[in-house]
């Protein structure tokens, strides 16, 4: 790609582009996310990369995947992230893994969320897929393509990608505000944080539906079950039961402000 990246082997497809294995001039691995290639990309594709990179670029943090470089090769744009090696927490969690060990996992994404928002970005789909385990156990938090940036002083005006009253996220993680089109805020990102984590401990999500009425009701007025009401046998986490209610208020001004206030709570 224009001389300065090789592609070697592809890593994954989604409906806007493909992530590839590529080499720098100098032989480093990294990955590369390059939307389809055809004559003209959407609009929204192009700006959702290009938020991506700019939400990426503006974060360094351990637990938040690193940007690299930002192009467009032809008519095409492409990100360069670095190269990850290990699987999705997503699929982590579907082999069924150890209460703490899930816990430790959330944890760090929370930490990573914590950065987000330290940053004035909300990230607003926060869930396993978009969480990767590295080997030795690292997680880094991905996918800011749907990203907000609230600090207009850092950012600029150019907060939005999506129109008011869209919704946006994963049914299993969205907090009831957005159902309603309501928009996301630091608190928002905190109720799919707070699923995240009640999934990794639980080894099941919170709330179950089988449509999108079942999924409104179950986040609007379903209470908040313990995680030993979940998984049986499990032992030790009754201090986080309080905490996650606190998480999953269905109200947001109830909730911890942010992912930075979450991740105190948790010591």
């Amino acid at each position: 790609m224009d001389g300065r990246y090789r592609l070697e082997r592809p890593l994954g497809e989604g409906a806007s582009g493909q992530v590839w294995a590529a080499r720098t001039p100098e032989g480093a691995l990294v990955a590369l996310k390059l939307l389809h290639d055809r004559a003209n990309p959407s609009d929204d594709e192009r700006r959702r990369l290009e938020r991506e990179a700019r939400a990426l670029n503006g974060i360094a943090h351990p637990a938040v995947v690193r940007v690299l470089d930002f192009g467009v090769h032809g008519s095409v744009p492409y990100l360069v992230v670095e190269h990850l090696v290990g699987e999705p927490l997503d699929a982590v969690l579907a082999r069924g893994i150890a209460p703490h060990e899930g816990f430790g996992l959330a944890r760090q994404v929370i930490e990573g969320l914590a950065a987000v928002h330290g940053a004035g970005v909300l990230h607003r789909d926060v869930k396993p897929g978009n969480a990767f385990v590295m080997m030795g156990g690292r997680v880094k938090l991905l996918d800011f393509g749907l990203a907000k940036f609230t600090d207009t002083g850092r950012w600029g005006d150019h907060s939005e990608l999506t129109r008011g009253g869209t919704q946006l996220g994963t049914p299993t993680y969205m907090p009831p505000e957005l159902w309603f089109g309501e928009p996301a805020s630091a608190a928002s990102d905190v109720y799919s944080a707070g699923v995240l984590l009640f999934e990794c401990v639980a080894g099941v999500p919170p709330f179950e539906a089988d449509s999108r009425l079942a999924w409104v009701r179950a986040h609007a007025t379903d209470p908040v079950p313990t995680l030993a009401s979940r998984r049986a046998g499990l032992r030790g986490f009754e201090g986080l039961d309080p905490i996650l209610a606190r998480a999953l208020a269905k109200d947001r001004a109830e909730r911890f402000v942010d992912a930075g206030a979450l991740l105190a709570a948790l010591g």
